[in-house]
């Protein structure tokens, strides 16, 4: 399933370090927004390692999940494109 995932947090270092776990599992769309495309299994792995690395307290994260049919719906404006195919895969 594919899953928008977006932040908003203060602290450059827990901000820097939440977005390199993020991209260990998808593109990067603007600053603070990702895209993903998991399986359970790997959303469990992602969803652990974010709650490990932001603090609950103060940090904002949001996961969004889309549908198929909600996938093929999705439109941008500018410049960036948005990924169909991951480059990558995590272990």
């Amino acid at each position: 399933m594919r899953y928008l995932v977006c932040y908003d947090i203060g602290d450059d270092k827990r901000r820097n370090r939440l977005a390199d776990v993020l991209l260990d599992f998808g593109p990067r769309l603007q600053e603070s927004v990702f895209l993903v495309d998991l399986d359970e299994e790997l959303l469990d792995r992602m969803k652990k390692r974010v709650e490990r690395t932001v603090d609950s307290m103060v940090d904002v994260v949001h996961v969004f999940a889309f549908c198929g049919t909600c996938a093929g719906k999705v439109w941008a404006v500018g410049p960036k494109e948005v990924p169909t195919e991951p480059t990558y895969y995590v272990f």
